[in-house]
């Protein structure tokens, strides 16, 4: 299984993974020509699109999924809320509608979508699995919610948000409506909030965590690198278990590309 975040931001997302015979994006906030030219730095060639998955129904998750549906002939997957609360998706000619909750399959990849804390109608995060290989995504989030521990169980690479340091945030230049919105239960999630999940709950078994979903006004990369590592490293020591390498993403570029 590959894995690379396109792009993270309130700019955009968009994060391929594939496998010998299935490619997916999850989201697509980007038009076909920074998607390619995404690919392209990434050293993926963008060919084909098998399926694309959609978390929720915010702009900046599906600005560019009517464009890419119909230039790739591929099928879309979401539930309804996303449907419902999105109109630029009613005229889709190929969609399937999931139930959050419950696993479907594209291609060689089974996925399972798993409710997560967000201000959309019915957002969600998804468990990836094909090949023995487990991977979970779960961004715009304002809070761990209960049981992401237990989907994150033994998944080999995790794409996990790192939004804001709070701080940053309660002295930065947003007003304070739109402050109160990102700090909330059903905003995005903060660096503190990532550290205290991987120094606890998290089983510790990935390889590779992405930091994903960085404010560029309320954030610094390396205040949520640093953040994640220490909480990575109040982790009991655990034998046999190889050490979580923490990549970075952008909103302008690529991640680095995973191969598992």
């Amino acid at each position: 299984m590959r894995i690379a975040v396109l792009g993270s931001g309130s700019g955009g997302n968009c994060t391929l993974v594939e496998t010998g015979r299935t490619r997916l994006l999850i989201d697509a906030g980007f038009g076909i020509r920074s998607l390619a030219r995404r690919c392209a730095e990434a050293g993926l060639p963008l060919g084909r699109v098998d399926g694309i998955l959609l978390t929720h129904g915010h702009s900046d998750h599906v600005a560019a999924v009517p464009s890419l549906a119909e230039r790739f002939d591929t099928t879309v997957y979401l539930n309804e809320g996303t449907l419902g609360e999105t109109p630029l998706l009613a005229g889709l000619d190929r969609c399937e509608v999931f139930q959050t909750g419950v696993p479907f399959r594209v291609g060689e990849v089974t996925v399972e979508p798993f409710s997560i804390p967000h201000d959309a109608a019915d957002p969600v995060g998804f468990r990836l699995e094909a090949g023995g290989i487990r991977g979970l995504l779960a961004t715009d989030l304002g809070r761990i919610p209960p049981g992401l521990a237990e989907t994150a169980w033994n998944c080999d690479w995790l794409v996990l948000e790192a939004n804001h340091d709070e701080e940053l945030l309660k002295i930065g230049p947003y007003p304070w409506q739109l402050k109160r919105r990102v700090l909330g239960s059903k905003g995005h999630l903060s660096n503190r909030a990532l550290a205290e999940f991987l120094s606890g709950p998290f089983d510790g078994s990935a390889s590779h965590l992405f930091l994903a979903h960085l404010s560029r006004q309320n954030n610094l990369p390396e205040l949520a690198l640093e953040a994640a590592r220490d909480g990575l490293c109040k982790r009991p020591s655990l034998f046999g278990k190889s050490a979580v390498r923490v990549h970075l993403t952008h909103q302008s570029k690529p991640s680095i590309v995973v191969d598992l």
